[in-house]
């Protein structure tokens, strides 16, 4: 199996081109990915970039999150995360990330995706999001609430609920397979890092790069091409996060390093 993650800026390259078709051949270059989750999906009355970018991948099921759903001049505005699924779903919830006043940055609502899809024994977790980048306030509000996440879901599987019943009541496949993937929009030497690294007596998660490269440093996810928005050069804010239960599974991470379609860069985990 493999998952792609990438922030593809509303489809617009550090050529200020926008192209969708552009996206989706770099993806399909990179990788062969049963799931791919997008940050920075634009939708707009004559700018449907969910529509645009599934047309390219026919195979694949699509799941889109607007953390921001507003009237706009030409009809609305959505804009948020997209999952594209080839596998089956088993649940799909979209969540509304934490947002507490800040009035000295400026900010925008932000949300997550998660799916529940087959995987061996046990289902997996698949959570894509997209941290706020000037409200460190509320970055750090967000990844509590992620973490707080990852532990409520596995408190859930050690006691479950009775069997609700049929249709709606029918009770959610739990399970302790969880990642995490986006643009975090934090470094590795950040508090809000070690936060979503903290150990605990129901778990901990894992930084996937670390898991695979040890200690050589994350491989630049933005910066690399856009010297305009990222004055500080190439560095990493683009994770993959897993459950210690998934880990064992993950024999691969690499950041494709040479695209220009977008300020940030594809990142891709395969899990055995």
């Amino acid at each position: 199996m493999q998952i792609l993650s990438w922030n593809i800026q509303a489809t617009k390259g550090v050529d200020n081109v926008c192209s969708s078709k552009r996206i989706a051949n770099d993806i399909e270059a990179f990788s062969n990915a049963d799931i791919i989750c997008l940050q920075e999906v634009m939708r707009v009355t004559d700018n449907d970039q969910v529509e645009e970018i599934a047309q390219f991948f026919p195979e694949h099921d699509i799941y889109f999150g607007a953390a921001i759903n507003r009237l706009h001049k030409n009809g609305r505005l959505q804009f948020g995360n997209l999952i594209l699924s080839r596998l089956p779903v088993l649940q799909a919830i979209n969540h509304k990330l934490p947002q507490p006043a800040q009035p000295s940055a400026k900010h925008m609502p932000r949300q997550a995706i998660e799916l529940i899809v087959p995987y061996k024994s046990m289902p997996l977790r698949i959570v894509t999001t997209h941290l706020d980048y000037f409200a460190t306030k509320q970055r750090t509000a967000q990844v509590n609430y992620l973490f707080n996440h990852y532990l409520e879901s596995a408190d859930r599987f050690y006691k479950p609920s009775p069997d609700g019943g049929e249709e709606q009541f029918e009770s959610i496949p739990e399970t302790l397979n969880t990642i995490y993937a986006g643009d975090f929009n934090l470094n590795v030497d950040s508090s809000d890092y070690q936060l979503l690294l903290q150990e605990t007596a129901n778990g901990s998660l894992v930084d996937c790069w670390r898991l695979i490269h040890g200690d050589t440093p994350h491989a630049p996810t933005c910066g690399i091409f856009d010297h305009v928005q990222w004055q500080e050069g190439a560095h990493c804010r683009d994770f993959f996060f897993a459950s210690q239960e998934i880990a064992a599974g993950i024999k691969d991470i690499e950041v494709q390093t040479d695209t220009a379609a977008s300020d940030h860069q594809p990142v891709k985990i395969s899990l055995e």
